[in-house]
């Protein structure tokens, strides 16, 4: 995880470290452009998306609360899902570790969201908005995945949510208060 927060500077010098060193070229261009996280929607490329090109990002998107749209109909391993808008895009983007790129666009009269580890497949596509992970909306944070007010006494995500203890999650976890459905999907809808 990288941050930023002692001035302009050292705010420099640690996104530099923490970008790959092919992408340090882009950073730059970035910076003397002026399309920094903060020059929201400046720094949306319009009609471009970032087709799949082997840097699809597949991950549970599920946590975050994605059900609908996703590839083969699996939220727990997919690069895509149906989205109420953009925003929905950079916030779980910035909430995956992996996620370098997200792509907005139509699918089957769908407007979806996209993930990519890369950008290998840019290409132009009326209508369809991609960003780097940093293009975010002010203020935009990370979110965690499902609902977090059900992570107290030791219980998190991964141990109660995860994919391998089955469609109901881990029995453990479980009581009168906490379950499956009100824990393992998140408060507010993307």
């Amino acid at each position: 995880f990288c941050s930023a927060g002692r001035g302009a500077a050292f705010a420099m010098v640690s996104l530099i470290g923490c970008v790959a060193p092919h992408r340090i070229s882009v950073l730059v261009a970035a910076i003397a452009s002026g399309t920094l996280a903060d020059d929201w929607p400046a720094c949306q490329e319009q009609n471009t998306v970032i087709r799949n090109a082997g840097r699809a990002l597949f991950t549970n998107l599920q946590g975050f609360g994605a059900t609908v749209g996703c590839f083969q109909d699996d939220c727990q391993n997919s690069d895509k899902f149906v989205a109420s808008s953009v925003e929905s895009c950079t916030k779980v983007c910035l909430s995956l570790p992996e996620c370098e790129f997200w792509v907005w666009g139509q699918e089957e009269g769908e407007q979806k969201c996209w993930f990519r580890l890369g950008d290998d497949g840019r290409e132009a596509g009326e209508g369809w908005i991609s960003g780097a992970r940093s293009c975010t909306p002010p203020g935009q944070a990370a979110t965690g995945m499902g609902n977090t007010e059900c992570w107290v006494e030791g219980f998190n995500y991964d141990t109660c949510c995860d994919p391998k203890f089955g469609p109901s999650g881990n029995a453990q976890c479980w009581d009168g208060v906490f379950n499956y459905d009100r824990c393992c999907f998140p408060k507010d809808e993307l």
